[in-house]
């Protein structure tokens, strides 16, 4: 018995270390973890985010809190500005942190850029950035009218200004 007890706290501390290490010095989020800083240089915004749509996910890094919090998102270029979009099960940390700073660092090929983040709630829009996220990550073409089939999830959008 004694042996066990050892060994859940020997394992309760290796993994509190691990944990501490990637929210503290890993280069953005690792697996399904958050992550701490994003390095790279930091840049003045591209004329065109055309060139992120290469990307699957968009790292983003928020500094609300007392540590920085990076995390992989499905994102949107959506008329010419970077567009994050948060589903509930997995995006509500972010959005608590977005509630109280807006303020956001993107990383895309070694490069950071400074957003704001502005929520954007006017259905139609939503629509229409999400569609084009449900083809590119789900293969799954929407066509037609949209109809509520109950509420599964929230969805949560934010368009990527410039900062203020």
């Amino acid at each position: 018995m004694r042996r066990l007890v050892s060994g859940v706290v020997v394992l309760a501390l290796v993994a509190g270390g691990a944990f501490a290490w990637i929210r503290l010095f890993a280069q953005g989020p690792v697996g399904p973890l958050p992550g701490g800083h994003l390095r790279g240089e930091v840049a003045a915004p591209p004329p065109s985010w055309d060139f992120a749509s290469r990307q699957p996910y968009l790292l983003v890094e928020s500094e609300a809190w007392t540590l920085p919090y990076s995390v992989s998102v499905w994102f949107q270029v959506h008329e010419g500005r970077l567009t994050i979009l948060l589903p509930s099960f997995f995006g509500d940390g972010l959005k608590r942190r977005l509630d109280d700073d807006p303020r956001l660092r993107v990383a895309m090929d070694g490069k950071v850029y400074e957003r704001t983040a502005v929520e954007v709630t006017d259905p139609e829009t939503v629509g229409a950035m999400l569609a084009p996220v449900i083809r590119r990550q789900f293969a799954i073409e929407i066509e037609g009218e949209a109809r509520p089939v109950g509420k599964m999830a929230e969805l949560w959008a934010y368009r990527l200004d410039d900062p203020s």
